[in-house]
């Protein structure tokens, strides 16, 4: 009997080597699944559009009136976490673009026969740690000396604040990690999960005397077992993706409120 391992589908396997003598072009299985998402949102934006306008139909239709209230979510989001208007305008398209992005690999991964991307470590980091530090070196350009006022909190000692400097420092630096880390290991347990329960499935039918009736009963009550757990794998990809935009505005408050605390 074949044995099933529940992480196997987070690996990344090469299915066309393109390898020259410096470089490596390597199709593998996240490529296609990155090129099948970007087909996909591609066409969707074909349907909803009119060609002679160039711009979405005046009456909206129900996938246009699930973006507008994304727009609504993520304003909000916005909104509540960095309190200055300047910035809110300044960065929402960057968040937007990010959060729509990532919703998309979340929910993708919950299709059959579809790899979960937002369980690999490297291809979220290659989308979002471009993103916090450009910003963080796009404030350090900006506000040069000064910007090391963020990890100061008006009023410390000087002598503990040498103390907590390197501290604050280090905790800036590891937020963006901390968060891709939360996002990938809350996608993958939840996917090894089904995976454990699919396996279960598959070896009790392997049994010879599981076509008794105690067998098929427990067969059956695993199976409908897995309608909540898919169900809930479905709200987990949108709960992550809002604590990560959450956490990722958080970010972004404590690099922008340095310069307007005095």
């Amino acid at each position: 009997m074949y044995v099933f391992d529940p992480f196997e589908q987070f690996l990344t396997l090469p299915l066309v080597s393109l390898q020259t003598q410096n470089f490596d072009f390597t199709f593998s299985n996240v490529i296609l699944c990155l090129f099948i998402i970007f087909l996909t949102f591609r066409y969707t934006l074909y349907i909803i559009s009119d060609l002679k306008t160039k711009s979405l139909y005046a009456i909206p239709t129900s996938l246009e009136s699930h973006i507008f209230l994304a727009y609504i979510a993520i304003q909000s989001i916005i909104e509540k976490h960095i309190h200055v208007k300047f910035y809110q305008q300044t960065m929402f398209p960057i968040i937007f673009a990010l959060g729509t992005f990532l919703l998309l690999l979340n929910l993708s991964g919950n299709l059959p026969l579809f790899m979960s991307l937002t369980s690999q470590f490297a291809v979220i980091s290659a989308f979002c740690l471009p993103t916090f530090f450009g910003i963080f070196f796009w404030f350090l350009l900006e506000r040069q000396i000064t910007f090391l006022r963020t990890f100061y909190a008006p009023g410390t000692e000087i002598a503990l604040a040498i103390i907590l400097f390197p501290v604050e420092l280090l905790t800036y630096f590891m937020r963006p990690i901390s968060i891709i880390c939360r996002l990938c290991s809350n996608i993958m347990s939840g996917h090894v999960i089904i995976k454990v329960c699919l396996q279960t499935i598959f070896a009790l039918t392997q049994i010879k005397s599981s076509y008794n009736f105690f067998f098929s009963i427990l067969i059956t009550i695993l199976i409908l077992q897995l309608v909540p757990l898919l169900i809930l794998e479905v709200c987990v990809s949108l709960i992550q993706v809002y604590v990560f935009l959450v956490i990722f505005c958080m970010f972004l408050s404590d690099t922008f409120g340095h310069h307007y605390r005095y």
